[in-house]
């Protein structure tokens, strides 16, 4: 019954997804300078109802996980996907070089269809980085192309709305440490790419908790996303699956691999509604979610069943803080920044605490023992720490040369 109840559960939050699925600022003016929602306006019943059904849906996830069941899903995926994994490398590359050709070839945007420009500097480093990408000793000269094409949207629209795309400084770091030597940091790049290519999806979540306004007119044009219910509910439904399938990606090989294929399948689904403008911007995207599906990864010791609830939900409310702060960070002042960006904070350090508490207590579990046996010595007479007594039939070992221990040995022989 749980599993058919999940199982419901999932499918019906997939059509409210699809419209998180789509950018908003890619098909409605949105200004980002715009003043939000208060974090306390978007703490409604609705909210709480569906980040409650997140929670349990991932803690779920997570069990499934350290079970048989688990094991041999990870065996399976292990084996169906190995052929892709193996060509990482190359995928990544190819996927790269036809997005910036793409940009080249549209001549009026920087990186992805809302951020325009048209300069003729700006043509000529997307048309040079695929043609880097195809050497490998090229490969940090295209990251420093994809660098120069962030920087120069950051310098165009601003550093925090370009918090929306981190995952081209992953991609950037991705091709930098290609050509590296260190096994170490070769396996780094990867990470890398995942932890940004989350962050870029769960950072624009926010904006359907903070900015309704902005997707309304989206479910307007587009009606059938909504299967009937209050626009106001599926905003919210939809901002927080987005969240919870980005925020998967931080967690466990296979809870990460089934978040990381619904998201590459409904950003696919979403260019039937949205158009090709919508699959050119998040072909890179969808790449990078395959890859991720087709990584069988390394679990992290700390990532636990036992802390995902804990976690996932004060994850969840640290980055509604975190964006209401730095938005009034940005752009108004740092008196009204200065609450949500405390709330947030400590949000975020309890939750890296629930993290952390599995291995202090792996940590501090030897230490504790030790400091118990040392307590329950008894002192003697005058105070000291009682010592272990060597037997009065033992004779204290004597060292010896190597010349006396040979001469030993031929005595014995």
């Amino acid at each position: 019954m749980a599993a058919i109840w999940l199982g419901c559960l999932v499918i019906n939050a997939i059509p409210m997804a699809t419209a998180a699925s789509a950018h908003v600022k890619w098909f409605v003016t949105c200004d980002s300078s715009n003043d939000p929602l208060p974090p306390q306006a978007v703490f409604t019943p609705t909210f709480l109802l569906f980040s409650v059904l997140f929670v349990t849906v991932f803690s779920v996830g997570c069990a499934i996980e350290e079970t048989k069941l688990g094991a041999f899903l990870s065996r399976l995926l292990d084996r169906w996907t190995e052929p892709l994994h193996k060509r990482t490398d190359a995928l990544l590359r190819a996927v790269a070089a036809v997005s910036f050709a793409l940009l080249w070839a549209d001549g009026g945007v920087i990186l992805t269809p809302e951020l325009k420009g048209n300069s003729a500097w700006l043509a000529a480093i997307q048309v040079l980085v695929p043609i880097y990408l195809i050497a490998r000793a090229t490969l940090p000269a295209a990251a420093v192309g994809i660098l120069v094409l962030y920087a120069y949207g950051a310098a165009t629209y601003g550093l925090f709305h370009m918090l929306d795309y981190p995952f081209f400084l992953g991609l950037a770091a991705y091709f930098a440490l290609s050509v590296s030597q260190n096994a170490k940091l070769r396996s780094f790049r990867f990470d890398c790419v995942r932890w940004t290519v989350a962050l870029s999806l769960m950072w624009p979540s926010m904006e359907k908790f903070l900015y309704p306004g902005w997707i309304a007119p989206i479910l307007t044009e587009h009606p059938a996303l909504t299967l009937g219910f209050d626009v106001g509910t599926v905003i919210t439904a939809a901002g927080v699956v987005e969240f919870g399938l980005a925020f998967a990606l931080f967690w466990t090989p296979l809870v990460r691999r089934f978040a990381a294929a619904s998201l590459a399948l409904l950003l696919f689904a979403a260019t039937f509604d949205f158009g090709k403008m919508d699959g050119i911007g998040h072909l890179m995207i969808i790449a990078l979610l395959l890859l991720v599906f087709a990584d069988p990864g390394r679990k992290q010791v700390s990532c636990r069943p036992a802390v995902a609830p804990l976690v996932s939900g004060t994850a969840l409310l640290a980055v509604i803080f975190l964006y209401a702060g730095s938005h009034a960070l940005y752009y108004g002042t740092s008196s009204a920044a200065l609450d949500p960006l405390a709330h947030g904070a400590a949000l975020a350090l309890l939750t890296v605490s629930f993290l952390c508490l599995p291995g202090l207590a792996h940590w501090l579990r030897p230490v504790i023992k030790r400091r118990l046996l040392l307590w329950l010595i008894e002192p003697d007479e005058a105070g000291d720490i009682l010592t272990v007594q060597r037997p009065r039939g033992l004779a204290t070992p004597q060292r010896m040369t190597r010349s006396e221990r040979l001469v030993a040995v031929r005595a014995r022989a």
